[in-house]
């Protein structure tokens, strides 16, 4: 089935801006549909002109966001719902956790874990089979932001970045899109953390939701070895070269990622450099 609306919800102290890079790559490979003489891939290519891709990027709300799941509040684009049978969700980092718990209530076709697990650190005493980071990492992390928020959420991009081929440069591209300082006020971005401490994705195994995880190989925020785990569980993965900010590092991959999983990849062809 063709997906023809992708909705993708940003992380930890990061609003929708990151996902510019990556929306414009795929607006650039929609414009290019493959024209061919056969009669079937005609109406294919006619039918992807006429349903273009829907692209929402949502900000969760400055009330909490953690709230949704306790007292419904959504995404603020729009209260009407964000799912339906022919959209996917990306999730981003903290953005997965959250898009999870609100696809129970709003039903989209599929959602994509990007650059998350099923849970951010270990979420002892609670049975968990799968590895995440330690407690205390984020424990730590919430101590240094009460004594100071800006230079936490500042040392959380480089540590985002740490990860990339090219660090410097991804630090770089994160701060020209969304700034020097975050748009959230202290309070959100404190009660994020919590989230981050309690939030676990369910993975029953008869799930109607179909859940994939798009990790980054080099990623400082994942447990080593969590994709073979969650492989060895029966769960899809995919991997990319990258890290944590994988809508920068591996914007392309990620949009041909995107369009073969949305059944649109057979309507692009490749772009040339100079396009």
């Amino acid at each position: 089935m063709t997906l023809t609306r992708l909705v993708l919800f940003s992380g930890w102290g990061i609003d929708a801006r990151i996902w510019q890079p990556l929306i414009t790559c795929l607006q650039a490979r929609l414009a290019h549909i493959t024209e061919t003489d056969e009669q079937a891939d005609k109406q294919a290519a006619d039918e992807a002109r006429s349903r273009p891709l829907e692209i929402i990027a949502p900000d969760w709300p400055e009330e909490g966001p953690q709230a949704e799941s306790q007292a419904g509040s959504e995404p603020t684009t729009s209260r009407a719902s964000l799912g339906g049978a022919d959209t996917l969700w990306l999730g981003w980092s903290l953005g997965a956790l959250r898009a999870e718990a609100l696809a129970k209530k709003q039903a989209p076709a599929a959602l994509v874990s990007l650059a998350m697990g099923p849970s951010f650190i270990d979420q002892a005493p609670f049975e968990q089979t799968l590895p995440a980071l330690a407690p205390e990492v984020l424990e730590d992390f919430r101590a240094a932001f009460a004594r100071n928020p800006a230079a936490s959420w500042q040392h959380f991009l480089r540590w985002q970045a740490s990860g990339e081929a090219s660090a410097r440069d991804c630090l770089r591209q994160l701060r020209e899109l969304i700034g020097r300082h975050p748009v959230s006020r202290e309070a959100v971005l404190a009660a994020g953390l919590a989230e981050l401490a309690s939030r676990q994705m369910s993975l029953a195994p008869q799930s109607e939701l179909p859940l994939e995880f798009w990790l980054g190989k080099q990623d400082p925020l994942l447990a080593p070895g969590l994709s073979a785990a969650l492989r060895a569980q029966g769960q899809v993965v995919v991997e990319f070269e990258g890290g944590h900010c994988l809508p920068l590092s591996a914007t392309e991959a990620l949009a041909d990622a995107l369009l073969a999983r949305m059944g649109l990849a057979t309507h692009v062809t490749h772009i040339s450099e100079e396009a």
